[in-house]
């Protein structure tokens, strides 16, 4: 248990299981980087053997299955990327900003996968203290996996929890949530209810505890005397100041408080380990620090060396300066409690900080096993490993100034986020050549007069405007937009001149008028080059549930030019994705690949040739996808 050399990338806990196809795939993260958004996609998509570094690979991936996943995330930390690539439009069906309710945050790092297999369905969840970004931080996972119970009586957690908490999230979007995927979503909500779980090794008892959104624990719960100790009961059955959670507890948390740390001790705890960062540990009061029954350990390292999901260890590699919650050290969240012959764990996203358990919307993992195995000090044991020392310092720091800057600007970036930005793109008057777009912003947002606001278009980082404070409806315009360039993300900049700090944003806006093939546009700048429509069309043919090395994908030598085994290639994958009885959609999210190829090659033969073995295999689906472009089918 929390063995700190088992280390996985998330992108390996998302793979669905050997003969299974993604269903659908829910998410959550409080602070989202668009690149390692990127990444996702390819998770679930079997033999493409790709790293996210691929821009066809994840062009592929992104085209097979965005459909079937949704991400959501705290508004005002979406990571503004150095280099906007124009695979970011495509995450804009799946990507979803929200903005939790009474000032809090939302904070939890969960995962809700459905896999398929022909009728047979299996179900995974993750409960994590990461965020989808790429730093290298410390952190902590929890995975369960499970199938429909054939018994409704069947034992287990119950499942209508996180049923309940999957169709709150649709009404904390900041721009309206597509009807389709809501109802898709409702759908996998519905099918949860059934589900029972698999129980980790060692566990005997699991409960999942979502907070701030409306969920009542059930009496017994240390998540929610945590949070209100006068009002639920301790372990041993009794509130307040006769309530009791175990001789000795542990707690792992980047950030704290003296509160949430107080409501550890009782008047029998023997003894409480905090395990934090030293500059935490220095803001707590000078009490708490020289309570004698508390022992305190510090995480100042650089934490893992490098992420074993990209290989890179600097946190800040999307080129946006780290938030508070961006760590490049400790970053889990877990609290252990030795009750009896018994230890109750606690397991997801919640800080030791009063928000973490009152106000955040939070997610935790409520866990119960024998204490020989799950106990504080087995726990002490495995974390020898990790980079900790004994604290020194005796509390009692005041917050720097530049934190409490940093933290304004980053609650004003929120305020900012969480509004409606509505986009209308307007075709310019076109003299020649492709033509271009107007892309006007409208808002009510007025920035804080102490700072100075700056608002671009993600696709567009040379053009950029000021926002000034003023009451009232606000307007932008950025003429002269290629089509590709449209786009409903901005980034949002602002500074504070007095302390010299500048902190940016993506923000997700709502465009009202998204000009007819913007994202075929997208597509089409991408495959600019023949062997890149190549890959695309070998990686999205493969069957999603192919295993690596079966023939297609990335199984293909992916040799410049068209000539010899690359043309056979595709013959086979052209011939087995007829049979696939999902063809007709997929020739049709093909046919712009196609077009591109023929705009680009069509003088020779060869092209001619694979033209022709596509219209074939069009022909055998059934499918109507229109004519081709002007001038393109002469010759075939």
């Amino acid at each position: 248990m929390l063995d700190p050399g088992n280390r996985q990338a998330l992108t390996e806990q998302l793979r669905p299981p050997t003969g299974f196809r993604l269903s659908h795939a829910v998410g959550t993260t409080f602070t989202l980087d668009m690149i390692s958004a990127l990444s996702v996609p390819l998770s679930f998509v079997a033999g493409s053997g790709e790293e996210f570094t691929n821009p066809v690979a994840v062009l592929s991936a992104l085209r097979k299955v965005s459909d079937r996943i949704d991400i959501f995330c705290q508004a005002g930390h979406i990571k503004a990327p150095k280099d906007a690539s124009d695979l970011l439009a495509l995450l804009e069906p799946m990507v979803h900003q929200v903005s939790a309710p009474r000032g809090g945050l939302f904070h939890p790092k969960v995962w809700f996968l459905e896999f398929e297999n022909d009728e047979e369905r299996q179900y995974r969840f993750l409960c994590s203290s990461r965020n989808l970004t790429p730093d290298a931080s410390w952190d902590l996972l929890v995975r369960l996996d499970g199938a429909p119970a054939e018994n409704p009586a069947a034992t287990g957690p119950s499942s209508a929890t996180l049923s309940r908490f999957l169709l709150r999230l649709p009404a904390l979007c900041t721009v309206d949530y597509d009807g389709d995927r809501l109802a898709r979503l409702r759908g996998l909500a519905s099918r949860l209810g059934s589900v029972r779980w698999d129980l980790p090794d060692g566990i005997d008892q699991l409960a999942f505890r979502p907070l701030g959104t409306g969920e009542q624990p059930e009496t017994g719960s240390v998540v929610a005397h945590i949070g209100s100790p006068d009002a639920y009961p301790g372990l041993n059955g009794k509130t307040g100041k006769e309530a009791f959670l175990g001789g000795e507890k542990l707690i792992i948390s980047p950030f704290l408080d003296d509160t949430i740390i107080g409501r550890f001790h009782d008047r029998w705890t023997e003894k409480v380990y905090v395990y934090s960062r030293a500059d935490q540990l220095d803001l707590l009061g000078t009490e708490t620090v020289e309570d004698e029954r508390t022992e305190f350990s510090a995480f100042d390292e650089l934490g893992i060396p490098e992420s074993s999901a990209t290989g890179v260890a600097d946190p800040g590699a999307s080129g946006q300066q780290a938030t508070a919650e961006d760590l490049s050290g400790l970053h889990a969240k877990a609290y252990f409690c030795d009750y009896s012959h018994w230890t109750y764990a606690l397991l997801g996203s919640s800080n030791a900080t009063l928000a973490g358990f009152t106000r955040n919307i939070e997610f935790l993992v409520e866990l119960r096993g024998k204490k020989s195995r799950l106990g504080v000090q087995t726990i002490r044991e495995n974390l020898k490993s990790v980079p900790f020392e004994d604290y020194l310092g005796d509390g009692g720091a005041a917050r720097p100034d530049e934190n409490e800057a940093a933290f304004r600007l980053e609650s004003a970036l929120r305020d900012a986020a969480g509004r409606l930005f509505l986009l209308d793109a307007l075709p310019d008057e076109c003299l020649g050549g492709k033509p271009t777009y107007t892309v006007t912003v409208t808002h009510d947002w007025s920035p804080d007069p102490r700072f100075q606001a700056q608002l671009r278009l993600l696709s567009v980082p040379q053009a950029s405007t000021a926002v000034v404070p003023a009451a009232g409806r606000q307007e932008h315009a950025f003429p002269g937009i290629p089509l590709a360039d449209v786009t409903p993300y901005l980034i949002l900049t602002l500074e504070d001149p007095e302390s010299g700090i500048s902190k940016s944003t993506v923000v997700q806006g709502s465009l009202r008028t998204d000009p007819q093939g913007r994202l075929e546009e997208i597509i089409a700048r991408q495959l600019d080059d023949p062997d890149k429509l190549r890959q695309f069309l070998l990686l999205f043919l493969t069957p999603e549930t192919a295993p690596p090395g079966s023939g297609t994908g990335a199984a293909w030598s992916f040799a410049s030019g068209f000539g010899g085994s690359g043309t056979a290639g595709l013959f086979e994958a052209l011939v087995g994705a007829v049979a696939n009885a999902d063809a007709p959609a997929v020739f049709a999210d093909l046919k712009i690949v196609i077009d591109r190829l023929l705009e680009l090659r069509g003088e020779e033969e060869e092209i001619h040739y694979l033209h022709s073995l596509w219209m074939a295999a069009v022909e055998a689906t059934g499918a109507d996808l229109g004519s081709a472009p002007e001038g393109a089918s002469r010759g075939i």
